[in-house]
């Protein structure tokens, strides 16, 4: 073994980095360096999810994503190259049986329950409630009457049913937990970029590859922030202002544009090519197809269509902005309340700056798994309408161990996650209502804008 590795060729990230394209694929899993280009065709999974891991330390994706074998770890040792010499964003060092324990014990539950974790008559049911809310709100809003003070109730529902649309079906496509064909996958998504206008592609990488890879990872977690002006300060390893002493009081106040920012900022696919240090792979013909298609029909939709039924521009700009408020408002906040809470840790990778202009990052001596426990919490775990109304985000934390299971079995799962959780000391957060866990984290704005001595530092591994 040790022969072998001397054969073998070190890389450091930014040459791994260059290997994206479905030409030419490498990945990183565990230090070792994989060409992958001739498995992409064969790959049942489909090709995108492969391409969207291109260029990268895949290791947490390559284990989250298949959750119910371990016959990949196997099938990959034919295409290894090499080994890694460094990384591009912290590496999880520390690999205990809390995972493969959890992982285990979820498969015997659908082995015994003879379950498919991708299928079952709820996913459709459930999947096609959505469609049809979207599609009679939209109508209603745009197309049903004149009146203004009807219009604007239609377009409050309108928001609903979009988070909805995004939370149920564009974050089950996103983690290919609906079905186990990728041609469905591609389909749902290109139906996100088409029916509210923003890039599935770009939601992808932000959440995918930033936010589960690197949960409450400063600087490697995109839904933290990395803006030249820090509007909010959530972790330790930001600059308290002034004006941060009202954060509790604006943030939640600015959620509601949160809609708007994402399509305006998805653009950067082409121009910056990246969501804050998290680089988007080269976009393909057919995504980029999708991409101006969505843009649009979006307008088309939202604008034009309304405005020939006879809205007046300024009463539809007005419903435009209730829908639009609504919508970041609703998805804004079910994201807040999962991790930006009293009680989780935050981490970071220092900026520390090395001759490439990189920072260095952080090596956590913890297991990835078990930083998804401390950094994200549940509530309300009992109600089914939090459970649909929230998308399965009121039971984050197996979403966040298990993102490629639908979100129709987590209700099953979770005591399970909980076992393991106790026997192995990990604390399990959890609110008991959705308005406990906007009170925490309503708390948490105004500590971290508020009290000096409050910060949440990264813990020992045995907390």
């Amino acid at each position: 073994m040790i022969e072998n590795k001397e054969k073998l060729k070190l890389y450091t990230w930014n040459e791994v980095s260059k290997h994206n394209q479905k030409n030419d694929l490498w990945i990183i899993v565990d230090g070792k360096v994989y060409d992958i280009t001739k498995w992409v065709g064969y790959h049942p999974g489909g090709e995108d999810i492969l391409l969207l891991s291109g260029g990268r330390d895949s290791t947490n994706l390559f284990e989250s994503y298949h959750p119910m074998t371990d016959k990949h770890y196997s099938l990959i040792k034919q295409y290894e190259i090499g080994y890694i010499s460094s990384y591009e964003h912290p590496k999880y060092v520390e690999k205990s049986q809390f995972y493969s324990t959890l992982k285990q014990r979820v498969r015997n539950h659908f082995k015994m329950t003879s379950q498919d974790p991708k299928v079952s008559v709820g996913v459709f049911t459930r999947l096609s409630l959505i469609y049809l809310l979207l599609f009679v709100t939209y109508y209603l809003a745009n197309f049903s009457t004149n009146n203004f003070w009807f219009n604007c109730l239609f377009a409050i529902f309108y928001g609903v049913s979009n988070s909805l649309f995004g939370l149920h079906m564009m974050h089950d496509a996103c983690h290919t937990a609906i079905t186990h064909n990728p041609l469905v996958w591609k389909i749902m998504g290109a139906t996100f970029d088409l029916f509210t206008g923003a890039s599935f592609y770009a939601w992808c990488h932000q959440h995918v590859i930033g936010h589960h890879l690197y949960t409450n990872v400063r600087n490697a977690d995109p839904d933290l922030g990395q803006g030249e002006i820090d509007f909010r300060i959530v972790t330790p390893y930001q600059s308290r202002s002034w004006y941060h002493k009202y954060q509790h009081i604006y943030a939640p106040v600015l959620y509601g544009v949160y809609s708007l920012k994402y399509r305006l900022q998805d653009h950067e696919i082409f121009t910056k090519k990246s969501n804050g240090s998290i680089r988007y792979s080269p976009i393909s013909t057919i995504d980029t197809i999708v991409y101006i298609s969505g843009k649009l029909v979006f307008i088309v939709s939202r604008f034009i269509l309304p405005l020939i039924y006879n809205h007046s521009f300024l009463h539809l700009i007005c419903y435009f902005f209730i829908t639009e408020l609504i919508l970041g408002w609703y998805l804004a906040i079910s994201f807040q309340v999962s991790h930006v809470v009293e009680e989780l840790q935050f981490f970071a990778t220092p900026e520390i700056v090395d001759g490439a202009d990189h920072p260095l990052p952080s090596t956590f001596n913890q297991d990835w798994a078990i930083l998804q426990v401390k950094t994200t919490q549940d509530y309300a775990q009992d109600s089914i309408l939090s459970t649909f109304f929230s998308g399965g985000l009121n039971l984050q934390v197996i979403h966040h161990c298990f993102p490629t299971i639908a979100q129709d079995y987590y209700p099953q799962i979770v005591p399970i996650l909980k076992e393991v959780c106790k026997e192995y000391n990990v604390t399990y957060h959890c609110k008991p209502t959705f308005t406990e866990a906007i009170k925490s984290h309503i708390n948490y704005l105004y500590k971290m804008g508020n009290d000096p001595g409050y910060v949440r530092k990264p813990v020992d591994k045995d907390d």
